[in-house]
């Protein structure tokens, strides 16, 4: 989104007050150039916001430390590193915000589950996962059904890890991003049968779903998400066919 005047001024009013040490206006610039106005990022903006999270953490915003893991872990603006990530996230496990400790819970769990620059641990990534769930997180519910899918520190039960990722979903509003996550999860189940019977048109309107908000999380910069496009698609692909032999229209031109 381009900024109006209105918003430049918003910007200029901001960037007064950080200077006189206002940590609520920190806070308000940095997440204001991560949502409405990422198109406007230029390097020296990013270093002013990685700046602000920064003097917010000094000054005990643990907040400020999930808001860091998310950028170095994701490389929003800055140069992608994991272990800066581990370290804010870990910071933030102890903030006295339920919300700030429960995400920060859930994302040290993704580094300890995918191991990026620091050695897999199951059992740690379980925990953090679990900490998270019981708080009912829709991201932590859905990994731990991914842990019972595998049978990954536990062992493996494709009923439960279904029942997992159900309750995930039931956890989310039709705009959040780990729908599409989710959706993928429970449509790849009802295509190959995995904790269930096959339901193929269950495959077809959940990895619908998936791509839909896989394409929007693309469009937001989501830093993983185009990886994931071509397996939901190929998924897809093989539910419409499977739809269209079932109802005698392989052969037909329609």
């Amino acid at each position: 989104m381009k900024m109006t005047k209105q918003d430049k001024y918003r910007i200029k009013i901001l960037e007064k007050k950080i200077e006189s040490g206002d940590l609520e206006a920190m806070t308000e610039y940095a997440q204001l150039y991560q949502g409405k106005f990422r198109e406007e990022v230029t390097p020296e903006i990013a270093k002013k916001i990685v700046k602000c999270y920064e003097t917010c953490l000094d000054a005990g915003d643990l907040s400020a430390a999930l808001s860091l893991g998310a950028m170095y872990y994701g490389g929003e603006f800055i140069p992608r590193d994991f272990r800066k990530a581990k370290k804010y996230y870990e910071q933030a496990t102890e903030s006295d915000d339920d919300e700030t400790k429960i995400w920060a819970w859930t994302n040290l769990g993704y580094c300890y589950y995918y191991g990026r620059d620091i050695p897999v641990d199951d059992e740690k990534a379980f925990n953090c996962y679990m900490r998270a769930a019981v708080q009912r997180n829709a991201n932590a519910l859905y990994k731990i059904g991914d842990m019972y899918r595998y049978g990954r520190y536990v062992k493996k039960d494709e009923q439960m890890a279904l029942l997992f990722y159900w309750r995930a979903l039931s956890r989310v509003y039709d705009n959040d991003p780990v729908r599409s996550d989710i959706a993928k999860r429970i449509g790849e189940c009802a295509l190959y049968g995995i904790g269930m019977e096959k339901d193929i048109y269950l495959a077809l309107k959940m990895l619908t779903r998936a791509e839909i908000g896989t394409y929007k999380k693309i469009k937001e910069r989501d830093p993983f998400a185009a990886s994931l496009l071509p397996k939901i698609q190929r998924m897809l692909n093989e539910a419409r066919a499977q739809v269209e032999s079932d109802l005698g229209l392989s052969d037909e031109k329609i």
